[in-house]
């Protein structure tokens, strides 16, 4: 009786939006787009400890502000963690002891258990790098005191349902990100090529690189590969994008729906942010529709990205996850600067250059809560000495003439020619 009361208090909600931030300002664009909730890491014992992440009292401002606009932050400490290393990691939870963080994910039978003892009322998720792929498996960690359990990538849509019909805790999935070729994430490829553990945090992402498959000795044994000027990619794996089968998701009673990529920029994490959270209000309001879905997936292309496929959870026929030949980045359009300040002067907003554009382009602006807006570039000053100039380069501070007020967690794109 218990699991019927919570399946339905699941199915009368729309599941939490989780989404990734690096930094504190990429935080804060996940926060003003619509995420319900951010996870982050610091700079110790998580699985991007490679990428910008959080200092100490960053992690406190970090929380403050998503707080103070009922936003929550989970903290993520799955790393795989080695004997030696265990005073390092109790030290290191004794400093962040008092942030009042909303969740900590953790992957690590040990880590587990030393933050249930360290933190006895903490709520504690199990990461998708522990494979809890049944029912059973969510029920063990019930058991043991985690709150939440991501469930592997791995699970087809009806054992889906399955789990979360016999589960009480919270059940979240990844509906959106990169990919691994290897079982949620538990990938040694990049530990054997370059020493980088990627069960550590340091993947170097050898599964994107060129390979040539050569045997010599083997007889029998044969491997068909296709290959195109640009070589081929066995284990060039495609990007997970679940908004097509959103509604379904919803209508199981999904708890949170999160999104892969804590070492991507504010531009990624704004745009999925505002489609997923376009995408859950149009669930919401039964207007869910294949227009609106091929909407939202036009907007998905506007970041860079790789082939998007169902994965696992959907798909019937799992040769597309294999067959990569051709796999490759889609950039339809350069993220070309983020919001600085405003030009009463020239009536329009001062952005930071991230890459370079030009006077004739077409401006896509993407705005919190708003739908993207197209605007002529016609003048164009520096910012600095206020001179006109035709061109704006990387770095630069640059006045879009004439734009009027905008957001200033905008976001400027221009279409790649």
């Amino acid at each position: 009786m218990a699991n019927l009361a919570k399946n339905s208090e699941r199915k009368a909600k729309i599941p939490e939006l989780l989404v990734p931030a690096n930094n504190l300002n990429t935080l804060k664009y996940a926060v003003e787009y619509g995420a319900d909730a951010v996870y982050v890491g610091g700079e110790k014992f998580n699985l991007r400890i490679l990428g910008k992440n959080f200092t100490i009292e960053e992690l406190e401002e970090a929380v403050e502000y998503a707080h103070s606009r009922n936003v929550k932050v989970y903290f993520t400490l799955n790393s795989f963690i080695f004997d030696q290393e265990l005073d390092e990691l109790s030290e290191y939870l004794e400093k962040i002891r008092y942030i009042k963080f909303d969740g900590i994910i953790v992957s690590d039978f040990g880590v587990f258990e030393l933050l249930k003892e360290k933190f006895p009322d903490a709520k504690v998720h199990i990461s998708t790098q522990a494979n809890v792929t049944n029912h059973i498996g969510v029920k063990f960690w019930e058991k043991a005191g985690a709150s939440r359990v991501n469930i592997a990538r791995e699970v087809k849509f009806e054992d889906l349902k399955s789990i979360i019909e016999n589960s009480s805790i919270e059940i979240e999935i990844f509906v959106h990100g990169a990919l691994c070729i290897s079982y949620s994430g538990r990938c040694m490829l990049s530990k054997y090529m370059t020493g980088r553990d990627a069960n550590r945090g340091e993947c170097a992402h050898s599964c994107r690189w060129k390979y040539y498959l050569m045997e010599e000795k083997r007889p029998n044994l044969f491997f068909q590969i296709e290959q195109d000027k640009r070589g081929t990619y066995i284990y060039n794996s495609r990007d997970l994008c679940l908004l097509p089968k959103l509604d379904l998701l919803v209508d199981i009673g999904i708890d949170s729906f999160k999104i892969e990529g804590r070492n991507k920029t504010e531009n990624y994490v704004s745009v999925t942010t505002w489609v997923y959270r376009e995408a859950l209000n149009a669930i919401m309001k039964g207007n869910f529709t294949p227009q609106k879905i091929s909407y939202l997936m036009n907007e998905l292309d506007k970041i860079s990205h790789r082939d998007f496929t169902l994965g696992f959870m959907f798909l019937d026929d799992w040769r597309e996850l294999c067959e990569n030949d051709g796999v490759r980045y889609i950039r339809k359009y350069r993220f070309v600067g983020v919001y600085h300040s405003f030009s009463k002067e020239h009536d329009g907003p001062v952005i930071k250059v991230k890459n370079n554009f030009k006077v004739g382009d077409i401006l896509d602006i993407l705005q919190p809560y708003a739908y993207p807006k197209k605007f002529i570039l016609k003048k164009l000053f520096l910012y600095e000495d206020k001179s006109e100039i035709s061109c704006a380069n990387p770095n630069d501070l640059v006045i879009i003439s004439g734009l009027g007020r905008v957001n200033p967690f905008s976001i400027f794109r221009v279409k790649d020619d």
